[in-house]
């Protein structure tokens, strides 16, 4: 009696239901299951199996993996809303974990520079260096903190924050040591994830070549000269938006990709067991 073939498993790392529930009400996929916004973790991961091959069966949907022929890798191949699923080297870089660490970094490094100490004067070679090598290393140890406070840390938690607040950056890079210029740049809400960004680093490291997917639709704005002010007479009005296009500017700098990298907005990311 020939085996019956078990369907794929998705092992979900991430999920933006929201997103999902509009396609399937849209597409008429799936009832768009009442109960898959209702907190059931479940019925959504069900929504998403039948909202996955709707989405990517798409005239112009793409599959964007180590497969992938990079010489079409063109701005005319891909376009705005492009429903994607990229596989390959993905990169999770969680910015606000990373500036909360910062921040408490000097007293971590103060705490265990004395650890260390202790450690070395109760050890063989500690009992073998004079007071006064002792007192160099830890005078070492000191100077070393005493730069990385001088970065003053606050402050660049602060501006880590403001710039990317509640998001988690995602790169998706299908052939890194062949094409490493190409790659999908999405930003992920922290919420959505299943484990905690610092949890996955802490599981995987902060990058993880093991078939991961992430599904999701092209963000591929229409090349255009950085907006000007329209000025309406109210000098108020007109000073708040010159500060707007600054911090829009400020905003992009900070996180809008330029080709060869594309924009991504990530619906799923999910591995396939074996």
């Amino acid at each position: 009696m020939a085996e019956q073939q078990s369907p794929a498993l998705r092992d979900f790392i991430y999920l933006d239901h929201e997103r999902v529930r509009s396609a399937a009400a849209q597409l008429g996929v799936g009832a768009a299951r009442e109960d898959a916004g209702a907190g059931d973790r479940v019925a959504r991961e069900r929504l998403f199996l039948d909202v996955e091959p709707a989405l990517l069966g798409r005239a112009g949907s793409a599959e964007i993996g180590p497969g992938f022929d990079f010489a079409r890798w063109s701005p005319e191949t891909f376009s705005d809303g492009q429903f994607v699923r990229a596989t390959g080297a993905v990169r999770l870089l969680d910015y606000a974990w990373l500036a909360m660490a910062l921040g408490g970094l000097p007293a971590v490094l103060k705490k265990m520079s004395k650890i260390e100490l202790a450690a070395l004067k109760n050890s063989d070679e500690g009992r073998r260096m004079t007071k006064g090598a002792l007192q160099q290393k830890s005078l070492e140890n000191q100077t070393a903190i005493a730069k990385i406070e001088e970065f003053k840390m606050d402050e660049l938690s602060d501006v880590v924050r403001g710039l990317y607040p509640g998001v988690v950056r995602v790169k998706v890079r299908p052939r890194p040591a062949e094409h490493p210029q190409h790659v999908l740049v999405a930003s992920a809400y922290a919420d959505y994830f299943y484990d905690a960004p610092a949890a996955l680093t802490q599981k995987y490291g902060v990058e993880v070549d093991a078939g991961w997917a992430v599904v999701g639709q092209l963000n591929v704005p229409t090349p255009a000269p950085p907006p000007q002010p329209i000025r309406v007479g109210n000098q108020m009005e007109d000073a708040f938006e010159q500060m707007a296009l600054l911090m829009n500017n400020a905003f992009r700098v900070a996180s809008s990709p330029a080709f060869p990298a594309l924009s991504l907005t990530p619906l799923a990311i999910y591995r396939t067991p074996g």
